[in-house]
């Protein structure tokens, strides 16, 4: 079942979606495998900490995140930005699956960086905080 915590955020929001069941996998591109879709048709968000605090970034299942790319956006200082630790993850994100984090929901209410690639899209496929299933819903929401 998906998160309660992306689900509850969703339906606040009235975003429509759909929920793809699918085999645990462990990351995002293993996701899109499982699923038959290509890596940059499903976005991963990866948590990262900045002296504002956490960040989470969602781009496409096919790329690597670059600080030094966010750090300019963000207006920071390249080194002053990096991965959230798993053992922080664990403890400050309780409510969903290690390393399924989806960009929105639960208890952190923390800024949201799109990349453009993903915004290329009509839909997106995301995490919905458990490893088994993934959350469709239009990109535009």
């Amino acid at each position: 079942m998906p998160a309660p915590a992306l689900i509850e955020r969703l339906d606040a929001e009235g975003v429509e979606y759909e929920v793809l069941p699918h085999a645990h996998t462990e990351s995002a591109a293993d996701e899109a495998r499982a699923l038959g879709i290509p890596p940059d048709g499903v976005a991963k968000t990866l948590v990262v900490e900045t002296p504002q605090g956490y960040v989470r970034a969602v781009l496409p299942a096919s790329e690597r995140i670059s600080t030094a790319k966010l750090a300019e956006l963000l207006d920071e200082r390249r080194k002053s930005i990096h991965l959230v630790p798993e053992e922080r993850l664990r403890t400050d994100y309780p409510e969903f699956e290690f390393g399924a984090v989806p960009p929105i929901g639960g208890a952190h209410e923390d800024r949201v960086i799109v990349d453009t690639h993903v915004a290329e899209h009509g839909s997106v496929v995301l995490e919905a905080g458990s490893h088994d299933e993934s959350i469709r819903m239009p990109t535009e929401d």
